[in-house]
């Protein structure tokens, strides 16, 4: 409880913040809108030639870019403003604030600003999926849908702990940026899993579930057996956590801060 309130302090001082330059909110929009709408068009000239793409009929793939536009809006409205700027922070001492507040540091480190207005993407990503799943055959049912909700979270989490195992990589290598490499990386789970080859699909499924993390939360609306891929997120995700976590702890310990 003291970490969401904590969380919730957080977001509504970045969002006060943010409202100072309101400006920014149109442009952000915009991004947003261009973006989801490329893959949306890229999507619409896919299916003017096929039926389906890697066995997803049209609505389907609507489903799964939904989950994609809604769990990238929450990414970078909660994730990727403060580990960004991590290795910086490591680089010029200043991550010592973060270290000394009264708080577990893998959470006041990872969470020291937010981009409130990057949810604007998400509710974009809830209209597409609403619109994916009215044109599905038949309707998910409530089964389907907790478990979806289950595994949309898991793929927030694992998205956290990736980006936080790559920001920690700083602790040993200060003078290398490596956030693009995980945005880029992140355009892989536009598309389901099964359009990469069998092992390119299993790395971007388990080793690095990139795909993997939003094709679950879709099949799961969409396939009549949801449970099936529940244990499976659920075991990803905490592995990813607790490796995050290791790796984070580690990197701490190196850590000499500005004073030294």
């Amino acid at each position: 409880m003291k970490l969401l309130l904590l969380l919730g302090a957080t977001f509504s001082l970045s969002l006060r913040r943010t409202l100072t330059h309101r400006v920014n909110f149109v442009f952000d929009l915009a991004q947003s809108i261009v973006g989801i709408g490329t893959v949306l068009a890229t999507t619409l000239v896919i299916f003017d030639r096929t039926g389906a793409l890697a066995g997803w009929t049209r609505s389907e793939m609507f489903v799964l870019i939904g989950v994609f536009a809604l769990v990238s809006g929450i990414r970078a409205a909660l994730i990727d403003p403060s580990l960004t700027k991590f290795v910086g922070t490591i680089r010029d001492g200043t991550l010592d604030e973060a270290l000394l507040r009264p708080a577990p540091s893998w959470f006041t480190a990872t969470n020291r600003e937010h981009a409130p207005l990057a949810l604007g993407q998400a509710l974009l990503g809830v209209g597409i999926l609403v619109a994916g799943v009215r044109g599905l055959p038949a309707a998910p049912g409530p089964v389907n849908t907790v478990v979806a909700v289950i595994l949309t979270g898991c793929a927030v989490a694992i998205s956290w702990a990736i980006s936080v195992m790559v920001a920690s990589l700083g602790f040993w290598a200060g003078r290398f940026e490596l956030a693009p490499l995980t945005a880029s990386l992140w355009d892989v789970g536009r598309y389901p899993a099964g359009v990469y080859g069998s092992h390119l699909r299993s790395i971007v499924t388990y080793v690095i579930p990139l795909a993997g993390m939003i094709t679950l939360p879709a099949e799961a609306l969409t396939r009549p057996d949801p449970l099936v891929a529940l244990p499976v997120g659920l075991a990803v995700t905490a592995c990813f956590v607790l490796l995050s976590m290791i790796m984070f702890s580690q990197g701490v310990k190196r850590y000499t801060g500005a004073t030294s």
